[in-house]
């Protein structure tokens, strides 16, 4: 194992990053990863906390030592090194004080400060925290030797309050929360509490064996980090000898996804210290005790990956949705392979002609950004292809009748220059002769990213474009095309989604301003490159929020005589032309600006009925989840939009306000779009082994949900059918289904046996 995969081993949450992978911090409470791994040229790891731990403090909180960070050197043949800055030691301090003083340079005044002891009463650790307008900071102190640096403890870790816990009597009552300040709150309360120090992922480094013999209650926060650190707990607790009774407490009006705790709860309860602790300890004395059999809580989970639902191709209305499936069928796709790219395109086509009104000052512009995931060879492109044909065709239209424009201003600008130079050599008074406009290219699509280029596109076409990429990795790639690879680019896409100002200062050609920015974004890409691509930053910054993603599960190529109907094609090439020709509204000035189109009453209801389950659901989530689920709402609200313009387009009755059947149509691909989004980002967290065995059942599933060993050596081509049964053994060993005999039938022979996939375990 090399020193890289070596520490990569040790955390839990490394991702790939460009060329090496970041990661929360051990050695602190990184809530926001600060971590960086990356391999020297010599074979080392290169480990930085960006927050400012030291190379020996990351290593030491994971069991690792500097001497685990270097490559081998007993022989094997390590690669040329290059000239690196030795890693420096951590700083020694006289006193913890010293050390928080030092901290305090840096970061300004603490909020708050706990002190950790060991079993002798003698502080070995301070935990120091700040407040600011990004949230909490917490750097944890340590004693080392004689002195005291700026990093984590050594494992294993004391307990908060480790002599008080050691004076209990056996079976007392003990609360473990996350988190100092909340153990704190507790204690004030009358409670006896504690926590583990260094955060919601570092329960597997303290001692716990001073809960031996108590009962013991773990109070999780609010929010997925509290249940998976509630379930650490428990697991570390179970391979106590004895193990204690253990309980879990959720406390009762702490929004679940708010991260709320018990600091929190006694400020909702008013402070109420007796009333405080009479609702705790009822809850503890009516909760059930956990079955603490050591196998079942630290067997590691993976995330359960939902069933992949068919696309709601109803909700397109004719003749969309007929020309979808259809595609599909004559392609071999699923249709929303087909049905993403057109509902960007017809998006795109309306452009800066129009906005939906939810209510006065919230408007949603037509703008969507789409990726269609799978693997090489899946019909991505032939689907893309087939979805925006009428737009390339139109596209084509244009650049011929720009060529002819074009050569009649030659002509033209040829005939300019010989009059003027006779206008010169006349001398006359009367005015030089007018020099003809070059003509503008119509452009309603384009698959150049860089920012510059685009900006001039959008001034020539404010009515806004369509970018396509076959491949849209790089359009994720947004700063490599920027001068310092600073997030530029990525700001700047971001205010288009939103359809507002473009402001991009040139060097040599001045200034390009577009008032109104609509840009429209679709393309294909591999899972494998999404994962590697989307990094912390596109979650950070909500790009990754604002993506429509579709990745169905993979099947097997028929061959089918189906075969596009020209008469649809037609008819969807007559929506986008007359999506092409809605006239926006002017300002004051007899500028453009979007035509805005409001709510019907009843669409306004049926809006509002959306919006309010919409964002209860948002409550309950947090994370890339819960950023998804905001970018929806408005989503829903475009697709409205854009439903309402093609029933307009095919000559339906709809009135001049968006109604309640459009909102319908919307509301229901916002959801389905927001199930997927909850598929993809499972999907993303994988392993690689879960991922393996996803694609496996997702085969499984195809053939029905079982399959036989002799059929799955044939079509996973095993050589022995020993080889294909073992491959199932693992399915089964992971519980993802299970073998069952089959009897022989009327005509005799041996009984056999079929794998059958357990409900709810397929992956997609």
């Amino acid at each position: 194992m090399t020193p890289v995969e070596l520490m990569l081993s040790k955390l839990s949450d490394a991702k790939r990053n460009g060329k090496g992978w970041q990661a929360r911090c051990p050695a602190h409470d990184d809530r926001r990863p600060s971590l960086s791994v990356t391999e020297g040229d010599d074979g080392r790891a290169l480990v930085k906390c960006h927050a400012g731990c030291t190379t020996e403090a990351v290593g030491a909180a994971v069991g690792l030592s500097l001497a685990d960070l270097m490559p081998r050197t007993d022989g094997h043949k390590a690669r040329p090194a290059r000239t690196t800055k030795a890693s420096k030691p951590p700083e020694v301090f006289p006193s913890a004080s010293a050390a928080v003083a030092a901290l305090e340079r840096l970061r300004g005044r603490r909020s708050a400060e706990w002190t950790y002891h060991d079993a002798e009463g003698e502080p070995v650790g301070l935990v120091v925290r700040w407040d600011g307008p990004k949230g909490k900071d917490v750097r944890p102190v340590s004693r080392n030797g004689q002195g005291w640096i700026i990093g984590g403890m050594p494992e294993p870790r004391p307990l908060y309050g480790l002599p008080d816990l050691l004076e209990l009597p056996e079976g007392s009552r003990v609360y473990v929360c996350e988190g100092e300040k909340a153990a704190d709150a507790a204690r004030a309360v009358g409670l006896i509490a504690t926590t583990s120090p260094n955060g919601s992922k570092s329960a597997s480094k303290v001692d716990w064996s001073a809960l031996t013999c108590c009962e013991v209650v773990i109070v999780p926060d609010a929010d997925d980090a509290g249940e998976r650190y509630a379930d650490d707990v428990a697991g570390m607790l179970a391979k106590l000898t004895p193990a204690p009774v253990v309980k879990v407490v959720r406390l009762p009006d702490l929004p679940f996804g708010e991260g709320g705790d018990m600091a929190d709860f006694v400020a909702l309860r008013r402070g109420d210290a007796e009333a405080v602790k009479a609702e705790v300890e009822a809850l503890a004395e009516s909760a059930e005790p956990m079955d603490m059999t050591p196998d079942e809580l630290t067997k590691p989970t993976q995330p359960r990956i939902e069933p992949f639902q068919p696309f709601p191709v109803e909700a397109l209305s004719e003749p969309v949705a007929g020309f979808v499936s259809g595609g599909a069928e004559a392609i071999g796709c699923d249709p929303s392979f087909i049905a993403l790219p057109m509902l960007v395109g017809f998006a795109s086509a309306v452009g800066n002609s129009r906005r939906v009104e939810l209510k006065r000052g919230w408007t949603e512009p037509p703008i969507l950004w789409g990726a269609i995931i799978g693997e090489s060879g899946s019909t991505k492109s032939p689907a893309l292809e087939l979805a925006l044909r009428a737009v390339r065709h139109r596209q084509e239209q244009a650049m011929r009748e720009h060529a002819e424009a074009m050569r009649t201003y030659e002509a033209e600008r040829l005939n300019h220059e010989r009059d003027l130079a006779a206008w010169k050599r006349s001398k006359a008074g009367d005015a030089p002769p007018e020099a003809p406009e070059p003509p503008t290219c119509d452009r309603c699509w384009t698959d150049d990213i860089t920012i510059e280029a685009l900006a001039k596109l959008l001034q020539d076409n404010p009515r806004g474009l369509l970018v396509i990429r076959d491949e849209l990795a790089g359009w994720l790639h947004f700063d490599r095309y920027s001068a310092n690879g600073r997030g530029g680019e990525a700001a700047k896409w971001l205010e288009m989604h939103g359809g507002r100002a473009l402001v991009v200062d040139r060097k040599t050609s001045g200034t390009i301003y577009v008032p109104q920015a609509a840009a429209s974004v679709i393309g294909g890409i591999q899972p494998g490159i999404l994962a590697r691509y989307v990094g912390q930053e596109h979650r950070d910054n909500g790009l990754l929020a604002r993506l429509l993603l579709t990745m169905p599960p993979r099947r097997p190529k028929r061959w089918t005589e189906a075969d596009i109907d020209p008469m649809a094609e037609a008819a969807i090439a007559n929506i986008f032309e007359y999506l092409h020709r809605l006239t926006p509204a002017s300002d004051a000035e007899g500028e453009p600006r979007p035509l805005i189109v409001p709510l019907t009453p009843e669409g306004k209801r049926a809006w509002i009925a959306f919006y309010n389950e919409h964002n209860e659901q948002q409550a309950g989530l947090t994370g890339d989840l819960a950023a998804a689920w905001s970018k929806l709402e408005g989503y829903a609200a475009r697709f409205a939009l854009v439903h309402h313009l093609i029933r307009e387009a095919v000559g339906g009755d709809v009135g001049a306000g968006i109604n309640a059947v459009s909102i319908a149509a919307g509301v229901k691909l916002s959801r389905w779009f927001a199930h997927e989004a909850r598929r993809v980002y499972a999907m993303l967290a994988e392993d690689e082994d879960t991922r393996d065995r996803r694609r496996l059942v997702e085969l499984i599933e195809h053939r029905g949900g079982e399959v036989s060993v002799r059929d799955w050596q044939r079509m996973r081509s095993h050589r022995t059918a020993g080889a294909a049964e073992a491959e199932l053994d693992g399915l089964a060993t992971a519980e993802l289904g299970r073998w069952e005999q089959v009897a022989p039938g009327p005509k005799g022979g041996r009984p056999s046996k079929r794998f059958i996939l357990d409900a709810g375990s397929a992956g997609g």
